[in-house]
């Protein structure tokens, strides 16, 4: 060993080199603890099966869902490597362009066997009209249930088949931000198998999260202070002439049941993750999750 060699092993304070050095993408986004890649994957874990039930309402088929390694993703890398003619599944989320992509031949495939086909083969291919509409409905169920397990709010769902059409990150405006969480979600369907994957914005920092937390006792003042407690159950759809109709004393069934997740706010505000239930013969919902975000505001 020369003398320069050795001198640099005694100031680096070891006799042996480094066996192994782990390589990292730093065009990759890295923004999340193990800690809490891990909350937010209990969290979309228990919603799956409430999740499969309502996907067997809506179509007639039993879907098995399971939830793949959550990571982070950078918007223009995802979009770059879109295929050229996509299943996509456009939204907004937290008022920012959000995407959710399903492998071609598997959505062919699913959507035949919606439709009755006995033994349906996918292959990758455009789907029509009414094919795209029943996809976009089971994307757009997926997508909210996911997306409401992590109390964020979506909107604007448009089904895209061309990849011009996907949009970008930048329409959010001027503080826009490229980074999405990446939802990988596994779908089968007797034989077939696929994976869909959701990217979301306005997925908080945890400096952020840490600045925003509650202090630990409340002033005197505020103690009884009354505040409204909502919960956001899942919605119908009427048409106009039904909603022009409407009279005191007419009943709305919502598509809302047992069992189904919940989000708690307080004058906006979101404050829990829960779920729809009954308690001593009334209505009632289980907390599951603590989960105040400021941003929900937004």
């Amino acid at each position: 060993m020369s003398e320069v060699a050795g001198t640099l092993q005694a100031v680096l304070g070891r006799k042996k080199p480094v066996e192994a050095v782990t390589a990292r993408d730093f065009q990759q986004p890295r923004r999340m603890s193990a800690k809490r890649l891990a909350a937010f994957h209990l969290t979309l874990k228990n919603l799956l099966p409430a999740l499969e039930r309502k996907l067997a309402e809506t179509t007639g088929l039993h879907f098995a869902l399971a939830l793949g390694v959550l990571a982070e993703a950078d918007a223009d890398a995802l979009l770059a490597r879109a295929a050229e003619t996509p299943c996509a599944l456009r939204f907004r989320c937290q008022k920012a362009p959000a995407w959710c992509f399903w492998e071609p031949a598997a959505a062919a495939g699913t959507v035949e066997a919606i439709l009755g086909a006995k033994s349906a083969v996918g292959v990758a291919r455009k789907l029509s009209p009414t094919e795209t509409r029943i996809a976009a409905q089971l994307l757009t169920e997926i997508v909210r249930a996911v997306a409401g397990g992590l109390a964020l709010a979506v909107s604007d769902f448009a089904f895209v088949q061309v990849k011009t059409e996907l949009g970008s990150w930048r329409e959010a405006g001027g503080e826009a931000d490229s980074y999405r969480f990446e939802v990988p979600l596994e779908v089968r369907l007797g034989e077939q198998a696929s994976t869909l994957r959701i990217y979301l914005p306005g997925i908080a920092s945890e400096e952020a999260e840490a600045g925003a937390l509650a202090p630990e006792t409340l002033p005197a003042h505020l103690e009884l202070v009354e505040v409204e407690l909502s919960a956001c159950l899942q919605g119908c759809e009427i048409s106009l002439d039904q909603l022009l109709a409407l009279e005191a004393g007419d009943v709305i069934p919502l598509e809302a049941r047992l069992g189904d997740p919940t989000t708690l706010s307080i004058e906006g505000l979101t404050l829990a993750q829960a779920r729809l239930g009954r308690h001593r013969g009334r209505l009632a919902v289980r907390i599951e999750r603590l989960d105040v975000q400021p941003g929900a505001l937004a």
